[in-house]
């Protein structure tokens, strides 16, 4: 999404659904409603302001910024929102931006025989400049989390603090052109808080599917890596947590 300069007699607004806007567009029913919208700076080269300055920076990146064209994938569209903070009069406040932690080991999952019930419990912290998480202030606290997982091999379930998207629902969304099955699930958490939980639990992944996938690591091991992507809906921030999945062939 861009917005481009009147005066030129370009489009003013570029925009475009989603694969998955389309998806719900396409069921023709209440589902598709849009109520909502965020802006992001993707094309913003900020390091024209520490080269040049702020005031030839901004010049040049006003200047020579070119705007992208609407995205309709939504794992690479808007990846850096914009965010509103209110002036509170702490300065730190104006400087520091939120960020998502791991407040566990990566997960690491291993079958030993024909045992497929393996899990993992996943604990992820909002922090804010390199303090706890309380003391994020009250407008960046996250209401809803996105938790992307291939669902080929995982499944992600028992929230705590909260209400996560049910498995088969989250596996009905998933784009059928995406070879490794992103599945995206839903983390409400309420009251908006500063950490969530969830556990990582491997489904039952026979020995073709191992063979194919995983990389084998001795003669009679296998071993399948991912990642976990834990995204926070009011500002973008996010995490990337590896993941992996061990078995005996």
């Amino acid at each position: 999404m861009g917005y481009l300069d009147h005066s030129t007699n370009n489009i003013i607004l570029d925009a475009v659904l989603t694969d998955y806007g389309r998806q719900r567009l396409a069921t023709a029913n209440s589902a598709f409603n849009i109520t909502h919208y965020s802006l992001g700076d993707d094309e913003i080269d900020y390091r024209l302001i520490r080269k040049y300055g702020r005031a030839v920076g901004k010049e040049k990146i006003e200047k020579n910024t070119p705007i992208f064209e609407a995205l309709t994938n939504p794992n690479i569209a808007l990846k850096y929102k914009l965010i509103g903070r209110e002036n509170d009069g702490v300065s730190v406040s104006t400087v520091y931006l939120p960020y998502l932690k791991l407040a566990t080991s990566s997960p690491a999952i291993e079958r030993t025989g024909n045992n497929n019930t393996s899990s993992f419990s996943v604990k992820v912290d909002l922090y804010y400049n390199n303090t706890t998480g309380d003391f994020v202030p009250a407008e960046l606290l996250q209401t809803i989390y996105k938790i992307k997982i291939s669902d080929r091999f995982f499944v992600v379930e028992n929230p705590i603090g909260g209400t996560l998207t049910q498995a088969d629902v989250a596996r009905s969304m998933v784009n059928s052109g995406d070879p490794s099955r992103i599945a995206t699930y839903t983390f409400t958490s309420s009251p908006p808080s500063t950490s969530i939980s969830f556990t990582v639990r491997a489904k039952n992944i026979d020995n073709t599917t191992l063979s194919i996938y995983g990389k084998r690591i001795t003669s009679s091991k296998r071993q399948i890596t991912g990642y976990i992507t834990v995204i926070g809906e009011r500002h973008g921030c996010s995490i990337d947590i590896p993941i992996t999945y061990t078995a005996n062939l």
